[in-house]
């Protein structure tokens, strides 16, 4: 396993399947791009420099090739740059001025921006369109998704589509045990032979079935499924997952 440290990030698009730890937390994480080892998936880890905030994103990018590098750049060089703030929905502002003045649509991008900061056991998160964190608490053993309050204005769109769009940020308090699964659209999305989509509904099954198993167990358990689901074929889009506990 991997040790991040203070003032350090982590992450890319090529495809992997790793475990790390920060002070705050421990994640396990698989990325597969479908059409060889870099695609339009992004992850994203960073320590700030005081060992007391993790910070966490995950992206995906409906092109592929220079657009792609271009957004992981971008994503990289702003979530660097406030590596010491809580203040997610800033960071997708930003990142949405810079996709839609130099890429707009063909670059559109959905993201999802997490930080936890290990003093006060807080979570902040801001989502671009991205498909909602799910949350399992050890008090309740059960996966919720983590959404925002819905507004009547246009807000939280993914990166590319309209500038001046505002991203709100959900602020939640957890402990030691509890845990989160972050994924792209291609793990939902997967479908078997029939065209049925693995769906949301199956994952947060899957998650129920491992309980708490390790990380590694779990991150195992939803692959199996979606290869069994898919018949082993994973090549209809990139597809990344995050399993995290907090320490």
């Amino acid at each position: 396993m991997y040790r991040m440290h203070c003032a350090e990030i982590w992450g890319g698009t090529r495809a992997t399947n790793e475990d790390l730890s920060t002070r705050a937390l421990t994640a396990s994480l698989y990325s597969n791009a479908s059409e060889g080892c870099k695609g339009g998936d992004i992850y994203y880890f960073s320590v700030c420099e005081a060992d007391m905030l993790t910070r966490i994103a995950i992206a995906d990018v409906a092109g592929h090739g220079p657009d792609v590098n271009r957004i992981s750049r971008w994503l990289y060089d702003v979530l660097a740059a406030q590596i010491n703030s809580h203040e997610v929905g800033d960071v997708l502002a930003r990142l949405n001025r810079q996709v839609v003045t130099e890429c707009g649509l063909k670059a559109m991008t959905t993201a999802a921006v997490a930080g936890f900061c290990f003093a006060g056991t807080q979570l902040y998160i801001s989502y671009a369109g991205h498909p909602p964190l799910l949350l399992w608490r050890q008090d309740d053993q059960c996966w919720r998704p983590i959404e925002l309050k819905v507004r009547l204005e246009a807000t939280n769109l993914p990166l590319g589509v309209m500038k001046g769009i505002p991203y709100d940020q959900e602020q939640i308090q957890l402990v030691s045990g509890d845990r989160l699964f972050l994924y792209t659209d291609g793990l939902i999305e997967a479908p078997d032979l029939q065209g049925q989509l693995f769906g949301e509904e199956r994952l947060r099954a899957i998650l129920g079935q491992v309980g708490n198993e390790s990380l590694l167990h779990l991150k195992q358990a939803v692959l199996r499924a979606i290869h069994e689901h898919t018949g082993g074929i994973l090549t209809h889009d990139d597809m990344t997952l995050i399993a995290i506990e907090i320490n």
